[in-house]
């Protein structure tokens, strides 16, 4: 091989190397969820459940019933439905994902989080997610599934800008009910 073919031919094979480590999929890859993005009033459609955002709010009082807290809350309000089965179709999986920390749905109030969801009649009602007083000020995902467990399952992912919301002193959540088209 001729001396000057050298340079470029190892410059191609280290571009080939660094190309492949690029493309290369990561080792969770293999069972990472199928993200459904959603887009706030639009019915996002994930496997096995359908999910319409109507309303998002902050609030520093939340009630639900005979039930009330103190904090920082957001609210979520949603209609939900099973798309292929009524049988063990829940919304069990409802998390808010800020800065790299992970909020759970709060399960103190009454609200849609957990409640079982029927093929093609959805249920309105509200999710609660307690918040620290500086994670307000940071952009937001809100992932919904029908399980914690979303390994090669879709996650339905709303992006959310909190700091865009408004501070409200008082909310209420929606009964869980049936929705009105």
């Amino acid at each position: 091989m001729r001396r000057w073919l050298a340079w470029p031919m190892g410059a191609a094979l280290l571009f080939g190397a660094w190309l492949v480590a690029q493309v290369t999929p990561t080792e969770d890859a293999d069972e990472a969820p199928f993200v459904v993005p959603a887009v706030l009033g639009e019915e996002a459609r994930g496997r096995s459940l359908t999910v319409t955002v109507t309303d998002v709010r902050l609030a520093e009082h939340v009630s639900a019933g005979g039930w009330a807290a103190e904090g920082v809350w957001l609210v979520v309000d949603l209609d939900a439905a099973a798309t292929q089965e009524e049988d063990r179709t829940y919304l069990g999986g409802a998390s808010l994902v800020i800065g790299g920390r992970t909020y759970r749905a709060s399960e103190r109030p009454a609200s849609l989080f957990q409640q079982p969801l029927l093929v093609g009649i959805p249920r309105a009602g509200s999710l609660a997610f307690e918040l620290p007083p500086g994670a307000v000020d940071e952009p937001a995902l809100l992932h919904l599934s029908g399980d914690w467990e979303t390994r090669l399952d879709s996650l339905i992912e709303l992006p959310l800008d909190l700091a865009a919301l408004d501070l409200t002193e008082s909310s209420e959540l929606a009964e869980t009910g049936w929705a009105r088209p």
